[in-house]
């Protein structure tokens, strides 16, 4: 299986070009230089993955800390980093915004860590004036993170969920509300990832469980599972620990599915033609928001083994739809 890699595309470079935009508009200029880094402390009220701080990197690591072991796994990790920048100094800039006299980290920890380890004063940083709000601050650690070839599926997730808790608040909804649709405009990834990333953010707390300790680390087996019947995940899960393949697990779903209509006998005594059309795009659409409503999420588990990119699948899958809504 080819590996799928997480790099900035077009539309989500634009997305941050957006961003960047924005924060200049409400809060304040942003400009790139080079700035001290003993003037950098850490964000309070920013969540962290790490356990080390800066003081540790200037003082060195107390063996009497109750962290000692897993900030010296984590200060190791940067070994390849601090090489690097050593070699060839830091190539993309962090991004701060200036507290008093002070800068707060927005996104770059490592970048930061590992240029004090390899002894140098300052580096260079992308600066806003003020800080952004949650929402363009949560968009720029994505975009920030998401380049991050070591970045796990958990971390993703959390990253993610920083964003649509923002996002909901925003707009005074329930993050169960956010549809993959606006998760796929709000990082810029197509429809079908988004309703990837809304499947796991909605996953049970057992299939979470394995997706933070590293058990299962592909979105697509998780969006399987999450969206299976609940007395099928478990061995599903087990089955994915295990090394099944994508379509493995697809198959034992698509054999478990309990059929919800019978076949109808008969000529029926009215019919409705809803037309037809040729891009595929469309009818993906009327598919994912019929399914994305609160009546009908049950329903995705009947579509996961279905391929919206292929027409002739897609023509099924939309019959299969209106036949199921006509019994439920």
């Amino acid at each position: 299986m080819t590996k799928k890699s997480f790099k900035i595309r077009g539309h989500l470079a634009d997305a941050l070009h957006d961003t960047v935009s924005s924060a200049q508009n409400n809060a304040g200029e942003l400009h790139v230089e080079i700035i001290p880094l003993r003037k950098i402390n850490l964000d309070p009220e920013n969540p962290r993955d790490l356990a080390l701080t800066i003081e540790d990197m200037y003082n060195g690591l107390n063996q009497t800390d109750p962290n000692f072991s897993r900030k010296g796994n984590e200060k190791n990790a940067l070994e390849s980093m601090t090489k690097s920048i050593v070699d060839q100094g830091v190539i993309n800039p962090i991004v701060v915004y200036q507290f008093g006299e002070h800068y707060r980290l927005i996104a770059g920890e490592r970048r930061t860590f590992a240029s004090i380890l390899a002894g140098r004063e300052d580096i260079p940083a992308r600066v806003l004036t003020s800080k952004p709000d949650r929402l363009k601050l949560s968009l720029i650690q994505w975009i920030e993170n998401i380049e991050r070839e070591d970045l796990s599926l958990w971390e993703r997730m959390q990253n993610l969920e920083k964003i649509i808790t923002a996002f909901a608040e925003k707009n005074s909804k329930g993050i169960s509300e956010i549809t993959a649709t606006e998760i796929s405009k709000l990082i810029g990834c197509s429809l079908q990832q988004g309703s990837n990333y809304r499947s796991i953010l909605n996953a049970s707390e057992e299939l979470k469980k394995h997706i933070k300790s590293g058990d299962i680390k592909n979105i697509e087996k998780a969006a399987v599972i999450s969206n299976a019947d609940k007395h099928l995940q478990a061995g599903l899960i087990e089955n994915c620990i295990n090394g099944s393949k994508l379509t493995e697990l697809k198959n034992v779903v698509n054999e478990n599915k309990k059929p919800i209509f019978e076949k109808v006998t008969g000529r029926p005594n009215t019919k409705i033609n809803f037309g037809s059309t040729e891009k595929i795009s469309v009818a993906k659409n009327i598919m994912t928001a019929v399914l994305e409503h609160n009546n009908y999420k049950h329903l995705n588990q009947y579509f996961v083994t279905d391929d919206w990119d292929n027409h002739r699948s897609l023509s099924s899958s939309f019959k299969k739809l209106l036949k199921i809504l006509e019994r439920v």
